[in-house]
This record gives C-alpha cells, structure tokens and sequence, in this order.
C-alpha cells in the first residue's frame, strides 16, 4: 500500500510538472495577441536576458558599467564614427525607464534574495564600501537642505554639472559599486572587468585621436584637441578627462606587460598600445593631462624592481614614442601642450600681461573658497556649483571648478572632502601593504592577479594627480577603480601584510 501510494505522488508530480511547459506557451501566446510582435519580440528578449543576469549576475555588472561609460541614459547627444556606430544599438529609454536603472534595480534584488538566502553581509564591512556610502549620504544630505531649486537655474539658463538628477546620480554611482564588490569575488570575473575596461580605453582614446588628427566629431570648445562626439567613453569629449582615460589604459597594459612572459608579437602589440596612449595624450593639448602623464611614467619606473629587461623596455617606448610625436602630433597642439600657463607670452588664452590659465585657475580658487564657506560643513549640495557661482562671481561666470578637491570642497563641504581623502588614503595603503607581503603576491600571482593590484594602486594614484586639474570623482570609472580595489583588498587582506615600503 505505501508503495502505491508513492508511485501514486510521482505520477501527480510528474503531471503538475507537463502542465508547466503548457501553462507558459499559452500564457506567451495570449501575451502576442494583446502586445503584438515587436513588443512580444521585447519581452522574449528581455526574459532571456534576465535569466542569463541572474544565473551570471557579474555579466550584468559588466552591462551596466559599459552603458554607463558609453552613454548616460537621457542625457542624448548626435554622436558620430564609432561611438555613433555603438550607441545607436544600446536601447536608451527614458526617464527613469532606461536600460541601466532596470538593470540595476534586477540586480539589487537578486543582491536581497542571496544576502536573504545566505545571509551574506561581508560586502557592507567593506572599507571602501562603507566609506563611499558615506559619502553618498553627506551628499544626498547636502542636497536635501541647500535650499537651491533648479526651477531658478533653468531660469538663469543654467544646468547642474550633472547629466541627470545629481543626487540620484550619486546614489546610483553608489549601487554600482555595491554590486560591483558583491558579485564580482572570482579572479576571472575580475580580469573580465579590466579588460573589459582596458578595451575601452583603447577605442576612446583610438577615436578621440582621430578627431585631434581629420578633425571629424570635434566640438567647439575642443578646437584642434582631441576628444569630442566620436569617442566611445561619453564623458571623454572633454580633453582633460580623455587623457586620463589614456594614461589609466597605459598604466594596466604596462603592468600586465611587465608581469608576464610575452610572446615577441604580444609585446609589440602591448607596445603599441602604450603608444597610442601616449600620443593621445598629447593631441589632447591638456598640460594637466601632460603632468599627470609625467608623474604616471616617473611613479611606474620608479615604483620598484624590474631589472634590466625593464628599463630598455621603457627606453624603448621612450624613444619610439619621441619619434612618433614629433611625426604626428601638429605643432600647434605642441606649442599649447609646452607653455607653462599664464607665463609664456605666447599663450593663446591670455587676455593681457600676467593673465592666463594659471591666473583663471588662482581667480577660480578663490571664488571656490568663497563658495565653500556658505555652508562649511556639508557644502552648497551635488551639481549646484554653476548656479552659485553665477551668483557669488562678480564676473557672472559659470564654469565648472576644474579641480576634484575644490568641487568636493564646495559641494560637500570639509566633511565630504575629509571622507574622499581618508578614501583614498586607506585604499592605496590596503593595496600597498598587500604589494609588500611576499605571500599575497605569491597568491595574487598564482590567480593571475598580481599585476592587477599593482596596477590598480598606480591608476589610484594618477587619479589624484588628474583630480588637481579635473572634475573626476563623480564619473563611472572613479568607481570603477575603487570597486577592482575593494575586490582585490577583501581578497588578499587577511593574509599577514606588513607594510614594506615600495
């Protein structure tokens, strides 16, 4: 009897489980009669691209952060050459309706559904995660009690900094990295991201200097620099920023060059690539961007051991690289990239005796500091830099603060500023004492990740070189830095790592 009784389940299961396919293909069909083809095309799209997301959720991560480097939802603009190509395939949306924010919210609930199945927390005792999240709040806070309505700048023809919302910015800058350091733990995963990344940069910088060079895709402003509406990374249009993008490109494939055996053919190719970098950053004509790739080059040559093979692998470069410059980059892109601002009598951009690009820059700072004690503590509130000084400058200017400490200064106040130093100070530390403990790199090496950390730590660094001359610590690839940072720290951390000074 209690056999029957059991053959007697397995026959219900197995029914139930036939009525399944059933149930679905008439739900479908009933779906393809009310919203017609192309929108029953959409949703059959859509629910294999959801599946494959939760199954492979760190391909999803990946997703976002190529659409968030590429394009930033509503924010539009008639792009051409390959970023054109590109965009013109990514699905744009609008409003809050774009493919990144249902992407993002998917995500965040299948971050809920493991973190309620395992009870997994560790990504929240992230350092670096918790330190951002910080950030985000101050600033969302910020914002909250400025007391600023944008119905008053739009009045005044201004916009914030910000392509959208900029606290909702911020706060969505903030879950990508929390998603980023919650599905992204195996080295593959990593490796993929970074290439991924890498890969990026190549293109952009690829396409920004081949507007420097035909002139297609350039913008106003850009003049002969390179940039503009051809490159792939959206906020690389300005020159400054592009030739970061470069110098981050050059940075991973000279380390990951240095950490392996190549194969003759690989390292020319790897030559190559370093080369377009640096060649971009020169037909970006920005002395910033040039400072920042000089103090880039001396950090990397002289960060550690690297024997002889190293240094005429780097004269190599040097050379070639000289040569190259001298053929292809125009003179006058030469001549602005060589003046010291505000000194040479030859710089197109002064208005008179001692005037120019330092001068602007000084003349800029101390509006900043005028800005900032508004509110000292908290600042003046994400993206509202344009419209108050607008009104604080006596010359009605509006132009961005083109330096990352004085925006977070005056936007966020003296705590926010203070929460992005220790940021960066514990994040390079963490990677530093990592670097110096022979059995994290032995580790590191073993995963095939060993050039990443080291790598990682020099990107953190030109960053806060860039950031001297440059609105950065809002972009994408900000985060994207600190989240491959918060991976390989919470990997590598609880191993014995004395600091051993590099």
């Amino acid at each position: 009897m209690p056999d029957a009784t059991l053959r007697g389940s397995a026959v219900d299961s197995v029914d139930r489980v036939g009525l399944l396919p059933l149930l679905a293909l008439l739900g479908l069909a009933a779906v393809s009669v009310v919203a017609g083809p192309e929108s029953f095309t959409l949703l059959l799209v859509g629910m294999a691209g959801a599946m494959v997301v939760a199954v492979r959720p760190h391909w999803g991560v990946a997703i976002i952060f190529f659409l968030l480097m590429v394009q930033y939802g509503s924010r539009r603009y008639e792009r051409v050459g390959v970023a054109g190509d590109v965009s013109s395939f990514v699905p744009q949306g609008s409003g809050l309706l774009t493919i990144n924010n249902i992407l993002g919210l998917f995500l965040a609930l299948l971050l809920v559904y493991h973190v309620y199945r395992e009870g997994d927390w560790s990504f929240l005792k992230n350092r670096i995660v918790r330190l951002m999240l910080a950030i985000t709040a101050v600033y969302v806070f910020s914002g909250l009690i400025s007391g600023i309505d944008y119905a008053d700048q739009a009045a005044l023809g201004l916009q914030a900094t910000s392509a959208q919302d900029p606290s909702r910015q911020l706060i969505s800058r903030a879950l990508f990295l929390v998603l980023f350091v919650f599905f992204l733990r195996k080295p593959r995963d990593l490796r993929m991201m970074v290439i991924l990344f890498v890969g990026l940069c190549i293109v952009t910088a690829w396409t920004g200097s081949d507007a420097a060079l035909t002139g297609a895709g350039r913008l106003s402003e850009s003049e002969y620099r390179a940039g503009g509406l051809d490159v792939l990374i959206q906020s690389t249009k300005n020159p400054n920023r592009l030739a970061l993008i470069a110098t981050l490109g050059l940075v991973y494939i000279w380390e990951y060059s240095q950490a392996h055996q190549l194969q003759h053919w690989r390292r020319w190719l790897a030559m190559t690539g370093i080369l377009l970098m640096i060649v971009t950053v020169f037909l970006t004509a920005s002395r910033g961007g040039l400072i920042g790739l000089v103090a880039t080059g001396l950090i990397l040559f002289a960060r550690r051991r690297g024997g002889a093979s190293r240094f005429v692998y780097a004269l190599a470069i040097i050379g070639v690289g000289a040569i190259v410059i001298q053929e292809v980059v125009p003179e006058q892109v030469m001549e602005r990239i060589t003046n010291i601002p505000g000194l040479s009598r030859t710089d197109e951009y002064a208005n008179g005796a001692g005037e120019g690009s330092t001068a602007r820059r000084e003349y800029t700072y101390g509006i900043g500091i005028q800005i900032w004690k508004k509110a000292p503590l908290v600042g003046i509130g994400p993206g509202n830099w344009p419209y108050v000084r607008f009104i604080t400058d006596p010359l009605r200017s509006a132009a961005v603060a083109h330096n990352s400490y004085l925006a977070a200064l005056a936007e966020g106040g003296i705590i926010t500023l203070t929460l992005y130093l220790v940021l960066f100070y514990t994040t390079i530390r963490d990677l530093l004492r990592c670097e110096g403990a022979q059995r994290i790199m032995a580790r590191a090496r073993s995963e095939g990740l060993d050039w990443l950390l080291v790598g990682t730590r020099m990107c953190l660094l030109a960053l806060l070189v860039f950031s001297v001359f440059s609105d950065l610590w809002d972009l994408v690839f900000t985060y994207f830095l600190f989240g491959v940072a918060a991976v390989l720290i919470e990997r590598y951390r609880p191993m014995p790592a004395p600091l051993v000074a590099a």
